[in-house]
């Protein structure tokens, strides 16, 4: 019974993590990128029914979003780019602010959700890594998105301003940020005026669109599975959200599993535990390290001549660059150091090449392989597939979010809604959150339904989504209800997936529950579980206790 009380949590704790939808294949036109249309268009702030049409750089000003469609349809057959037949459409709408035309699709965004020849309709984006080495877990992270677009279209969309008028559906424009970043990014913000995306993924690339271009836009950033606490310390005008714990709130986490294993190393005769900190040169890996400043090792601080001094000492903290096609010379250092814990803080390279050549360099008549003790971000296939070896698999743990006591029948609605929209049960780290910030979005422009779209706006409207004495789920069931409520100027107390939907001052989220992990094995076949070691971020205790996992 234990062990599968561990399985169900680790199952629902993937959904949360940080760490991947249909995708089409970037054909603007194609069936695939279409094939959703149910619901949106652009933003108030950009797109204001109201305001004044201006000359169109396509040729005349526009009035709606299917006029818009068929003239980027004409174009495109004209120009010999797609077919002639009512399937291959080019997607467009009417930025009417700016009396043009714009495509939504683009080299780097290849499917649109929601019925975007609807001239009223809201659109919305998601910009995540969907190709490359990331796309395995991403993938999901867009499908999650793009389900609760649907969710929310199929109730009519969002509230409208006037009393007795329409509603207006969501449109979600899904980009892949991993080929080019910045130019992803710009199709959303210059081309499309969206004023809010999902996204990035990643904690670097969250700080560089942000710097570089959504903050002077007015763009709303509410990243899925970005932990950098650097990003909630931009002066960014509210504009910059986190929808997990930052690193600095994992911190404390991190820092008692790596007194528990030095402890089980003293046990088996070790007098001074060696720890490498290996993780990349950027926002998350650099934020993970800061993370263990407090950390006590070998009775001494982490900076005391113990542990720092060189070239004696107990430990090294070293970067890596992610774009090094190998870290051979690192992976050298590492085994003549020896360490008995290394903890990893990248993503799927960390395993690639740091993890898989240390492991196969080891020598077999050296000290005890290293326990390895990693983030969230590296819960991705390639590790599944290193854990194929027991003995491996046996020496790694790693934190991540799971849901809270709330959130855990919220969470395995929401998986069973995955599972029946697209034939597969979400097994991807940050799928849960991807599918919370969705439904964010919704609240916030209910809430503040009688005022034009912007990030400035959906900022205010994210503030209503906690104390309020309606409590609101995420999911179809609960929409009429938010609407209502956030419609009468109330707040609410919504809870997703991970947790509740509460945020400080500066983006980050307040609360949520880190566990640890561990990879098993029970059925012959590595899958990630819950060790059943918990820390509660907002009450800042401990609950359970460390058990391996199934062999």
């Amino acid at each position: 019974m234990q062990l599968t009380t561990r399985v169900y949590f680790a199952g629902l704790a993937m959904l949360c993590g940080c760490g991947t939808s249909d995708k089409g294949n970037g054909v603007p036109g194609s069936p695939d990128a279409a094939s959703d249309a149910s619901s949106t268009t652009p933003p108030d702030a950009a797109d204001n029914p109201d305001g004044p049409s201006k000359p169109s750089t396509d040729g005349g000003a526009c009035s709606s979003n299917l006029e818009c469609t068929e003239r980027a349809t004409m174009a495109a057959l004209d120009a010999g780019k797609v077919p002639d037949g009512p399937e291959h459409v080019v997607p467009a709408i009417c930025v009417r602010s700016e009396g043009r035309c714009a495509e939504l699709l683009s080299e780097d965004c290849s499917k649109v959700t929601g019925n975007y020849k609807d001239t009223d309709a809201i659109v919305i984006a998601t910009l995540l890594s969907t190709a490359g080495v990331q796309s395995a877990t991403n993938l999901q992270r867009q499908q999650a998105a793009a389900l609760a677009v649907e969710q929310i279209d199929a109730v009519g969309g969002i509230p409208a301003v006037m009393k007795g008028g329409s509603p207006r559906p969501l449109v979600m424009v899904s980009c892949d940020e991993g080929t080019n970043l910045m130019r992803a990014a710009r199709h959303l913000v210059s081309d499309l005026r969206v004023q809010v995306i999902v996204g990035p993924n990643t904690s670097q690339d969250t700080l560089d669109v942000a710097n570089n271009l959504t903050i002077q836009e007015g763009t709303l950033l509410i990243t899925p599975t970005a932990v950098a606490s650097s990003i909630t310390d931009l002066v960014d005008n509210d504009l910059s959200w986190l929808m997990v714990p930052s690193d600095a709130q994992r911190g404390k986490l991190m820092i008692n599993q790596i007194n528990a294993i030095e402890q089980d190393r003293k046990t088996a005769g070790k007098t001074a535990v060696r720890l490498a900190v290996i993780y990349r040169n950027d926002a998350l890996g650099t934020g993970t390290r800061r993370s263990l400043d407090d950390l006590v090792l070998n009775g001494r601080p982490l900076s005391d001549p113990i542990n720092a001094g060189s070239p004696t000492g107990n430990v090294i903290l070293e970067g890596y660059e992610v774009s090094a096609t190998d870290q051979n010379a690192l992976v050298a250092r590492l085994v003549t150091f020896a360490p008995d814990i290394v903890v990893l803080a990248g993503t799927a390279e960390a395993i690639t090449t740091v993890m898989n050549p240390l492991e196969q360099q080891w020598p077999d008549a050296g000290s005890a392989r290293p326990a390895y003790l990693l983030i969230d971000s590296v819960k991705v296939p390639e590790l599944i597939a290193a854990a194929a070896n027991a003995d491996l698999r046996a020496r790694i743990r790693g934190s991540g979010l799971r849901p809270g006591p709330e959130s855990q029948p919220i969470a395995t609605a929401f998986e069973l809604d995955f599972r029946a929209r697209y034939g597969m049960t979400p097994t991807a780290s940050g799928v849960g959150p991807s599918y919370d910030a969705t439904y964010a979005i919704a609240y916030a422009l209910a809430a503040t339904h009688d005022q034009p779209i912007s990030g400035a706006s959906m900022a205010k409207g994210l503030r209503k989504l906690a104390g309020g004495s309606t409590v609101v789920t995420v999911g179809a069931s609960s929409l009429a209800t938010a609407f209502t409520r956030l419609g009468a100027s109330e707040n609410i107390t919504s809870i997703g997936t991970c947790g509740p939907f509460d945020w400080d001052a500066r983006g980050a989220i307040k609360g949520g529950v880190i566990e640890v992990w561990c990879i098993g094995a029970p059925a012959g076949t590595p899958a990630y579980q819950s060790s059943g070691l918990a820390y509660d971020v907002k009450s800042d205790t401990f609950s359970g206790n460390f058990m391996r996992c199934s062999p």
